[in-house]
């Protein structure tokens, strides 16, 4: 996703990914590692970017980290929810989202009260975490499989004759 915007140089990416890993392993994987859960919008475990094995790869990145014992992960179905603005983080007094230009953080209680209601709601409309995990296993399967399939649509979710032949 990196690579998609308009401009940005190999140097960029690199960078960019880099310090999100840096990141993600300096938050999740420390000495004493805070509880987190994730919601993770189920359209992205379709949006097809870079191969089919990039994407596989990203399925068991996220079955890795819902599998580490301080993480919860769950699945967002795929309809419009207040998900879709920007991405939330909430920690006991701050919040933080971040959208496509920026990302800012909050720390005024109204604020912080609201977004974390946001993100319950989200949580909450979520599929159980059971189910979420076997829909990310699914899809990292139908990942391994192949594009034709994984680009099929949401789990459970017919898909017409007109798009299937587009997408071939």
């Amino acid at each position: 996703m990196l690579a998609v915007h308009p401009g940005v140089s190999d140097e960029q990416i690199t960078a960019r990914l880099t310090s999100r890993m840096e990141r993600q392993r300096r938050v999740l994987m420390r000495d004493n590692p805070p509880q987190a859960w994730f919601v993770v919008d189920e359209v992205a475990l379709f949006r097809y970017v870079g191969s089919p094995e990039i994407m596989a790869g990203q399925m068991q990145h996220f079955c890795d980290v819902a599998g580490l014992p301080h993480v919860t992960m769950t699945v967002m179905p795929a309809v419009a929810h207040p998900g879709n603005e920007s991405e939330i983080v909430i920690s006991d007094d701050a919040a933080y989202t971040e959208h496509s230009v920026a990302g800012y953080v909050y720390t005024d209680a109204e604020t912080v009260t609201r977004l974390a209601a946001r993100f319950d709601n989200l949580r909450g409309e979520s599929y159980r975490v059971s189910d979420s995990l076997a829909r990310i296993g699914r899809m990292r399967d139908t990942w391994t499989t192949g594009v034709r399939a994984a680009t099929a649509g949401p789990v459970g979710v017919p898909v017409s004759k007109s798009r299937r032949d587009r997408q071939a």
